[in-house]
């Protein structure tokens, strides 16, 4: 059955939810009340990250707070649950971060960030990347929260559960045909998309995976953002 899609709301993000009432704070009650100008009764649309979603009426607003009483709740699938987007940072931080928030937009719902050889800025800034993460679950009305994993080097994605899958020009193969090979197997098997920074995998990483499949995308050379964007198009789009 198709699901039914939120559209023309407000989302809001919290983890406090009991039975049946919903508790706001932090920046999404200052956003609610002082942005918003929410009241006591007005409806209020919020998901827990987690796949629910709750439609609720503002009951009790206080300094810090604003509790609601839950009137309807959805859950959703989370159709690319076994779907890895592994990448490196790039050098330009805008444009890490709009790779980041376009991802989440299209429904890619697992990250691993690893530092490659050719990485520039290397390091985790998890804190930040869970931000763009969830004001982008909230624009674009989605109901999972990504997920952040930081790794060190490649030998240790090379360690995931999961096939394997380098996105390279030099592809043996497009990645329009792999997706539609996968369509036959089991939903419980994990695809983890290996992408390289602005200068590519070094050849000792690309000797890493070499028992594992590379993709091409286009037949031209994309940037390292845009190849990242253009994979999870064609992935949710399919």
């Amino acid at each position: 059955m198709q699901q039914e899609y939120l559209s023309d709301i407000e989302l809001y993000y919290t983890t406090k939810i009991n039975s049946n009432k919903i508790e706001l704070n932090g920046d999404e009650f200052k956003h609610a009340c002082k942005v918003m100008r929410h009241s006591v009764g007005d409806v209020l649309h919020i998901t827990d990250g987690n796949g629910n979603y709750f439609e609720t009426i503002i009951s009790t607003i206080n300094n810090n707070s604003i509790l609601a009483n839950i009137k309807k709740r959805k859950s959703y699938t989370n159709t690319f649950s076994n779907i890895y987007f592994c990448f490196p940072r790039l050098k330009s931080v805008d444009r890490f971060e709009f790779e980041i928030e376009k991802l989440v937009e299209l429904g890619i719902t697992n990250f691993v960030i690893f530092n490659s050889e050719r990485t520039i800025p290397k390091g985790e800034k998890l804190e930040r990347w869970n931000k763009i993460a969830l004001a982008a679950m909230k624009q674009s009305l989605r109901t999972y929260l990504p997920k952040f994993e930081y790794l060190s080097s490649l030998v240790k994605v090379n360690l995931l559960n999961g096939e394997k899958l380098i996105l390279d020009q030099k592809g043996e193969c497009s990645l329009i045909s792999y997706l539609k090979e996968i369509k036959a197997k089991p939903s419980n098997i994990s695809y983890c998309f290996i992408f390289g920074p602005e200068g590519g995998l070094s050849q000792n990483e690309m000797d890493l995976i070499k028992n594992n499949r590379i993709l091409a995308l286009t037949n031209n050379r994309l940037r390292a953002e845009t190849a990242v964007i253009v994979a999870a198009t064609t992935i949710t789009l399919i």
